[in-house]
């Protein structure tokens, strides 16, 4: 099992996530399909209310769509991290244009997945992206 960065009471707890989508049958889907795995803390429709929750919740890792009300994945990219730094962004999408993917990752996500990604993959892939996140974290903490 793999536990969450944040579970210093109880090591054996779940990450928890965040899933960020502007179409409910795409959140209810990854939040049935990653329930075992991870601990969905929240949900958002939109850019600002993925923000406000993971400011709330705190959240080990998020799936952020890029197209969404409210200024899309770049606004939730950059808002999340700033009210959550701790926090790894996934961003799922079914748009692979190469400057979106630039862009998002330059902005702070740690990783870009196609919708339609087997669930194993999808877990594997916000599990290692908790990992690189923390890593970079710690890396830029060393270097300042």
């Amino acid at each position: 099992m793999f536990a969450s960065p944040n579970a210093q009471e109880n090591p054996a707890a779940l990450p928890r996530l965040l899933i960020a989508d502007d179409d409910p049958v795409v959140r209810s889907a990854l939040g049935m399909t990653l329930e075992r795995q991870f601990e969905v803390v929240a949900v958002a429709g939109d850019s600002e209310g993925a923000i406000t929750r993971a400011q709330e919740h705190a959240p080990d890792a998020a799936i952020v769509d890029v197209d969404m009300p409210g200024g899309g994945g770049p606004s939730a990219v950059r808002g999340i991290l700033e009210v959550s730094p701790e926090t790894a962004i996934l961003v799922l999408s079914g748009d692979e244009s190469d400057s979106v993917v630039r862009e998002l990752l330059q902005l702070g996500a740690i990783t870009y997945c196609r919708k339609g990604i087997e669930p194993a993959h999808l877990v594997e892939a916000l599990q290692r992206s908790i990992i690189a996140h923390r890593h970079a974290r710690q890396a830029a903490r060393s270097a300042a």
